[in-house]
């Protein structure tokens, strides 16, 4: 199976705290690769570096083979890597339809920019009006492409973010806490969703989420952190049986490889 997503040695430290300690791992097509660890393990660190919002100080970041640990967030969009964030992060004032659209419109760009500029023809305009409407139809909202996002539910907001994320088509989606404050049928929806997007032979998902449930439903492949770096790697069934997992989540003292 291909290998999507490559991260090699990569630390980060912020004064004298060192974050991320000399992580590697891999995130392989058609796949569902979760980070998972203890609060202040580094996991959203390392979304942030994969993304470009900050700089690795060591190690390299590869995506479909290209190096990607030195480009601009925009230019890591533009390669196909998207991403949700724990918040919505929706337009609240603007339509659900057009949320989308600007989605469609920002990817490699900044979103005021995006909103302010529009799409410059009316076929261009027709064209990202389409695409919306089928990803608002995949995540279940194209019921209420025209009313306002502020007034969804939370679980709601929570797919029409991911609606926007997915309307530029990326490879690899970032997922950051994907399930929280989701009801249980939102959850069972999103689950859904999840299994449905990794099956697409051009998407990987790589996920940092706290239901150790969800978790180990759905991933292929596991990424346990503790202090920084990473303590064991392997399917759901590995992990579970993993002395590591225990020690993390008991909190019992642990020293992070690398450390």
């Amino acid at each position: 199976m291909e290998t999507v997503l490559r991260v090699d040695g990569i630390s980060k430290s912020f004064g004298g705290l060192r974050a991320v300690s000399a992580v590697s791992f891999t995130v392989e097509e058609r796949s569902i690769t979760s980070l998972i660890g203890p609060n202040g393990a580094g996991k959203t660190t390392i979304f942030n570096m994969i993304s470009g919002f900050l700089p690795a100080e060591t190690g390299e970041i590869e995506f479909r083979g290209r190096p990607i640990h030195a480009l601009k967030p925009f230019e890591i969009a533009l390669r196909g890597i998207g991403r949700t964030f724990q918040d919505p992060r929706v337009f609240p004032e603007m339509t659900v339809l057009n949320n989308v659209v600007v989605g469609l419109r920002q990817r490699g760009e900044r979103a005021g920019w995006a909103l302010l500029r529009g799409p410059r023809t009316a076929a261009e305009r027709r064209a990202a009006q389409r695409r919306a409407e089928e990803i608002l139809a995949t995540v279940g909202l194209l019921e209420r492409a025209q009313e306002r996002a502020r007034d969804l539910s939370f679980g709601e907001q929570r797919f029409l973010s991911i609606a926007r994320t997915l309307v530029s088509d990326p490879y690899l989606i970032l997922m950051d806490e994907p399930t929280v404050g989701l009801d249980k049928p939102a959850l069972a929806k999103l689950l859904d969703l999840m299994r449905r997007l990794s099956q697409d032979p051009n998407r990987a998902l790589l996920v940092i989420e706290h239901n150790m449930d969800v978790v180990m439903t759905v991933s292929r492949k596991i990424v346990l952190l503790v202090q920084g770096g990473v303590v064991a790697t392997g399917t759901p069934d590995e992990i579970k049986k993993n002395k590591s997992m225990v020690e993390a989540y008991l909190g019992r003292p642990h020293v992070a490889a690398g450390q």
